[in-house]
């Protein structure tokens, strides 16, 4: 595992997606929010593959770069079910010594009676920026990250999240870049419209999420009250 995840291939990953996310003349406007008209979903659809790349630009107010921080990185698998409606349950499965890269394993339920629920495993690298952090995701698949009940069908995904600061101090730009094979028997191209929907619901539990304090904020507040401060 570590030679195949050097910090070259790290850092490949991490540039392919800033490529991808800045190059305008791939991505078409497909949806917007409801309840924010400013969240806009964008699609790319790559010549000979029928699942498409989906992007999400969003302006999140009132919040700040340090909860984003832990709801998306340091405190991920704990906080997943205050953004992600389908959350189950996961783990992390491995953690880089230099705390740069971990391999995360989660199951997410069916948004439909009809659909087997979903599994995914990938590694996932941060990069820090002047202005913000990016996280890059790839599937992986691994033995210990496996659900043996073979109930959940796996995800082959890549993507990535870009969180960029703005001259508002107290809120940032949320991009959110997706390519997701659904697995199963759905067919693919059924499988693309729905993504949307499902990422413009992200962005609202999110939000949500950005009023509920960190996982070190609370952790500190309960040991204050047990030393009764």
């Amino acid at each position: 595992m570590a030679a195949k995840y050097d910090a070259i291939t790290l850092d490949r990953y991490l540039d392919e997606d800033l490529t991808l996310i800045s190059n305008n003349n791939v991505w078409k406007e497909y949806k917007r929010g409801v309840q924010c008209k400013g969240d806009v979903c964008y699609i790319y659809k790559p010549p000979g593959d029928s699942i498409w790349w989906i992007k999400l630009v969003a302006h999140v107010e009132n919040s700040s770069l340090a909860n984003i921080d832990d709801l998306l990185d340091a405190s991920l698998k704990e906080r997943h079910p205050e953004w992600h409606e389908l959350f189950i349950d996961g783990r992390v499965v491995h953690k880089s010594e230099d705390g740069r890269s971990e391999i995360c394993y989660f199951q997410y339920a069916s948004p439909s009676i009809f659909i087997s629920p979903r599994d995914t495993c990938y590694i996932k690298v941060r990069r820090t920026l002047p202005n913000g952090f990016m996280l890059s995701y790839r599937s992986i698949d691994l033995p210990e990250a496996r659900d043996p009940s073979g109930k959940f069908v796996r995800i082959i995904f890549k993507g990535a999240h870009l969180i960029e600061k703005t001259d508002n101090e107290d809120s940032f730009r949320y991009t959110y870049i997706q390519y997701a094979d659904p697995g199963g028997l759905i067919p693919k191209m059924l499988a693309n419209r729905p993504q949307c929907d499902l990422i413009l619901k992200e962005i609202e539990g999110i939000r949500r999420a950005m009023k509920n304090p960190t996982r070190l904020d609370r952790y500190t507040d309960t040991m204050r009250a047990a030393d009764g401060h």
